[in-house]
């Protein structure tokens, strides 16, 4: 199975299209129904929770924003890189504060902390080049012996 990636140049198309990714992934088609269907929920979650996090608040300095998602089994996982050429911020440092200070049932807010919640692994970091990026896994719960292609 190959990875599925794509760029966007459009902030306004990019949640939309991590959507098509997804459905994608998710169809006959696309060649991942050897993994059960909560994986692929929690990761599509974790991927939306991100492309809308940099839709609302990503700074670009005046740049057009280049984003690029690379999409891919690996085992009972799904792998995702975002990578984009925004200013970033401190992810750590932001996860830290939300799990310590909102209320019960916040507005806004949780965005993060769901992509935390969903995702196995998680790493945020600016590369040599100057461009961010996120890389998350989703590991499947269920049992590989009784996946059942959906």
């Amino acid at each position: 199975m190959e990875s599925v990636k794509q760029r966007f140049r459009e902030l306004s198309t990019l949640v939309e299209g991590v959507h098509q990714i997804f459905d994608h992934l998710c169809s006959d088609s696309g060649g991942y129904a050897c993994l059960d269907e909560d994986t692929f929920y929690r990761a599509k979650l974790a991927a939306h929770e991100w492309a809308a996090n940099l839709v609302q608040h990503a700074s670009f300095d005046g740049r057009k924003a280049e984003i690029d998602v690379d999409v891919w089994p690996n085992g009972n996982k799904i792998e995702c890189v975002f990578e984009d050429n925004s200013d970033g911020f401190d992810l750590d440092s932001i996860l830290e504060q939300r799990s310590n200070g909102l209320s019960p049932l916040p507005e806004r807010g949780m965005g993060l902390l769901m992509l935390s919640a969903c995702t196995s692994e998680l790493s945020y970091e600016k590369t040599e080049g100057g461009i961010y990026r996120l890389r998350f896994s989703v590991h499947s719960e269920a049992d590989p012996w009784l996946n059942i292609p959906f």
